[in-house]
């Protein structure tokens, strides 16, 4: 019998699925990653909520780097919740070549959907 499927020679060489063959994270793995989780959603709530220079703040030079800064911090929060919390991190490198590429497609939608409604030429 033939196996065509990431994981298949883990799982001829254990005797069991790739998913068997490695420990998962611990409950305080994943409420460690939920607090990181947790600062990067604060901080990116914060840099919003910068004030302008018109509002009296005078961080006007800081609003150029706004959109991609949320883009990083995006998909910074996309890798950690894939990696851990879908287990890619444990998984064959062929779903995380997806879920990457998955990523790469979005990142580049929403780069070029901003461009288009704010006038910016690329």
């Amino acid at each position: 019998m033939s196996r065509d499927y990431p994981g298949a020679d883990a799982e001829a060489r254990h005797g069991s699925t790739a998913h068997d063959a490695h420990a998962h994270p611990t409950p305080a793995t994943y409420i460690k990653i939920a607090v990181i989780l947790l600062i990067i959603t604060i901080a990116e709530v914060v840099v919003l909520y910068i004030p302008s220079e018109t509002e009296g703040f005078g961080l006007t030079w800081f609003q150029p780097v706004l959109i991609p800064a949320f883009l990083i911090l995006a998909a910074i929060k996309f890798v950690i919740v894939v990696g851990y919390y879908m287990h890619l991190k444990f998984d064959d490198s062929f779903f995380l070549r997806v879920f990457g590429f998955a990523l790469l497609i979005a990142l580049t939608i929403a780069t070029a959907v901003i461009a288009l409604f704010h006038g910016i030429s690329l």
